[in-house]
């Protein structure tokens, strides 16, 4: 069987429906239980969009309950925390003998694991996706175990929020004082690195996002400005708190707050000046910075990227001018900027209904769509670390798989976030890999086949998820309809089918046929389901 195409050129086969674009981009990709309403002429883009904003009454209860169910023993014997611990019960957990850094991987490799389930299983999938998107825009990694709270209680809490309190909420995140060292910012030796963040990634961005002859020319701020601002800031730490958690250090001992008046530039006509004052000067400038028109253009550009195009200032203008506005007439309410983007309509065509091929899966999304489109529902637990889970197709070889993949969930290093854009995700080191990833799924939840020409064992959950036996065609058909979701070329069907029913499209095809499993590793590699 050989199927050649082009990565780098515009995706092969058919173009999808709106509906299956939507869940391409709005989801993590369909289960099989979505197919049949996918297929309706009547999908509605604003109502799909209406129902996943208001993620509150969708009924996730089933979710939940696995995530619940989800082992917590670590490989030593403790216990780890519960989602929505406090910091006070995870600096017990991680306590302070020579094994507590090992306790931080236990806390990361749960955290996998339910972001992945979530992922999996929730109905709330366009809420899943901002999770992600928050969690790159404001990253922080496991350097400290307050991670694992911020997840809780600043992404999932603001995911579709209000920004100004996200921004607020991350700024006294004890892991954002950790990972920017804004915790040790002292007001006679400021300390700029979140400051600077909060700037060119947080807000407003280096250089004006405002549409017109300043546009990516302008600067936003001085290095006056990023000075000042760490003096605003100082003083706002976790040094010396009992859990490591966020105060206001009003006093004269280390790392004390700088109280006197600041002024900012921030690319205005005109200066701000913040008064003299305490913990309100870091507040006002959250207002400023949450109000501020670059701020606006740029959370729109960054949300345009992330569910339209690669280059939103060229495809999709309009877009992320129908999302500044949205953030700007609301105050940054996250629901109203994301739905004015969704739903914006040009009369060329450059949107979100006409974006196909403009988006590729990141790793996080090709791992998540492959188990969905084959309808599992089981998650594997990173957590688990025994014998079995360093051999076969264990827990660490997934693991490992994913780091190859370059997409290792809360670990990036820098303050970016992970990329979201093709050129960092499309080579052929991504589709080995990701070959390599799907027969790892195959043959660890189907049964595992040690060579491609030896019978494969028998699988029940095979044989009900795809219900077998069944011609090879119609197999074929089935894995393209789940993984795809449009007519490919003609030549890589047939091939496809030939491979499978061995040249005989009416072969009768079981969950021990050899060239079964093979087939979806290869159909979920292929080029034709790497586009979002």
């Amino acid at each position: 069987m050989s199927i050649t195409i082009q990565l780098n050129s515009p995706p092969p086969g058919e173009p999808p429906s709106l509906a299956r674009l939507a869940w391409n981009r709005l989801a993590f990709g369909p289960r099989p239980e979505d197919l049949a309403g996918i297929e309706l002429p009547t999908f509605s883009l604003a109502d799909f969009v209406d129902q996943q904003l208001d993620y509150e009454r969708i009924d996730d209860s089933a979710c939940e309950a696995y995530i619940q169910n989800l082992s917590r023993t670590d490989p030593d014997g403790g216990t780890v925390p519960p989602l929505d611990a406090s910091m006070a019960e995870l600096k017990q957990y991680i306590g302070e003998d020579a094994n507590r850094f090992r306790r931080y991987v236990f806390l990361q490799r749960h955290l996998w694991t339910t972001t992945y389930a979530r992922a999996l299983l929730s109905r709330r999938q366009l809420y899943e996706l901002m999770v992600d998107f928050w969690t790159n825009h404001l990253q922080t990694n496991f350097e400290h175990y307050s991670k694992y709270w911020e997840d809780h209680y600043v992404i999932r809490a603001h995911a579709l929020g209000n920004f100004r309190e996200l921004i607020e909420a991350s700024a006294k995140s004890p892991s954002m004082l950790h990972f920017l060292s804004n915790r040790y910012s002292d007001g006679n030796n400021p300390n700029e690195n979140y400051a600077r963040e909060l700037l060119e990634l947080h807000t407003v961005g280096s250089y004006s996002y405002v549409p017109g002859p300043d546009y990516g020319k302008k600067p936003n701020y001085t290095e006056e400005d990023v000075h000042a601002l760490a003096r605003i800031l100082s003083g706002w730490t976790n040094v010396r708190s009992a859990n490591d958690e966020f105060y206001f250090n009003a006093g004269r001992q280390w790392p004390r707050h700088d109280w006197t008046e600041k002024r900012l530039w921030l690319g205005n006509d005109n200066f701000y000046y913040i008064p003299f004052g305490g913990i309100e000067q870091g507040e006002q400038v959250l207002d400023i910075l949450a109000d501020h028109p670059s701020t606006a253009y740029f959370i729109s550009f960054k949300l345009c990227r992330r569910f339209i195009s690669d280059y939103p200032d060229r495809f999709c203008p309009g877009a992320v001018e129908a999302g500044a506005q949205a953030f700007l007439q609301s105050h940054g309410e996250i629901r109203d900027t994301l739905r004015a983007i969704l739903l914006y309509q040009d009369p060329q065509g450059r949107d979100f209904a006409h974006s196909w091929g403009q988006k590729v899966k990141r790793p996080f999304e090709f791992f998540i769509s492959t188990m969905r489109a084959l309808g599992l529902r089981e998650m594997i637990q990173f957590l688990v670390h025994n014998n079995q889970s360093w051999g076969g197709l264990g827990e660490r070889l997934f693991e490992r798989t994913n780091r190859l993949l370059g997409q290792v969930l809360f670990d990036f290093s820098a303050p970016t976030g992970y990329p979201d854009f093709m050129l960092a995700w499309w080579n052929t080191g991504q589709v080995f890999s990701r070959w390599t990833l799907a027969n790892m799924i195959v043959n660890r939840f189907f049964g595992e086949q040690l060579h491609p020409t030896d019978p494969a064992p028998h699988n029940e959950l095979l044989e009900t998820l795809l219900e077998l036996p069944k011609p090879a065609t119609e197999v074929v058909d089935e894995l393209l309809r789940r993984f795809v979701g449009r007519a490919i070329h003609p030549d890589d069907r047939n091939n496809l089918i030939n491979y499978l029913g061995r040249n005989d499209p009416n072969a009768t095809i079981d969950s021990t046929s050899p060239h079964l499993r093979p087939l979806i590793a290869v159909i979920a590699a292929s080029p034709y389901a790497q586009w979002r």
